[in-house]
């Protein structure tokens, strides 16, 4: 893969919460990964219960956070630049990401959200996602909008009240030919 670019996003307030996005190819994958310093508590526990010193309520949350990460991981494919919007104010990021059904984009979701503990490199992140993405673009920005399923639901919609109008006037129009 050449032309890779990997930015890892850590939450400021809880370093646990680690995101890495990676830029290749003209798509991001996202991976939520485990810190070193939850994997030194999931050791630490269990060298605890080892040592007999048993701690109940801590080791279930400590194995089900990895399990969680991994089963997340496991369910996402990379995104297509293009559907990944990103921006940074300050120490906050936010990145969005749109699911595709059939080829259109269905909804968005939230990859990540807060504030970051690299300010600098978040926005060295979003300053880069928008060059990729600012190279994928192609054609006019009007036409964008026959990529989300909503527009072409309400444009369905639209023609199909249209169509019904229409209907209704040729038949009043025959009924009044008629009279």
């Amino acid at each position: 893969m050449e032309n890779t670019y990997t930015y890892t996003a850590r939450s400021a307030e809880h370093p646990e919460r680690v995101v890495t996005f990676t830029l290749y190819d003209g798509r991001v994958s996202v991976g939520a990964g485990v810190p070193l310093e939850q994997v030194t508590r999931i050791a630490e526990a269990a060298r605890a219960e080892e040592e007999g010193a048993e701690e109940e309520t801590a080791k279930p949350q400590l194995w089900l956070k990895p399990l969680a990460v991994s089963l997340v991981e496991q369910s996402t494919t990379p995104f297509r630049v293009v559907d990944i919007d990103a921006g940074a104010d300050d120490d906050w990021l936010l990145v969005r990401g749109w699911i595709r059904m059939g080829g259109l984009r269905l909804a968005p979701i939230t990859l990540m959200s807060g504030q970051v503990d690299n300010v600098d490199a978040a926005h060295a992140f979003v300053a880069e996602l928008g060059r990729r993405k600012k190279a994928r673009a192609s054609g006019p920005l009007f036409l964008n909008l026959l990529d989300y399923w909503a527009t072409w639901f309400v444009a369905s919609t639209v023609l199909i009240g249209l169509f019904n109008l229409w209907r209704k006037r040729q038949y009043d129009e025959e009924q009044k030919e008629q009279a």
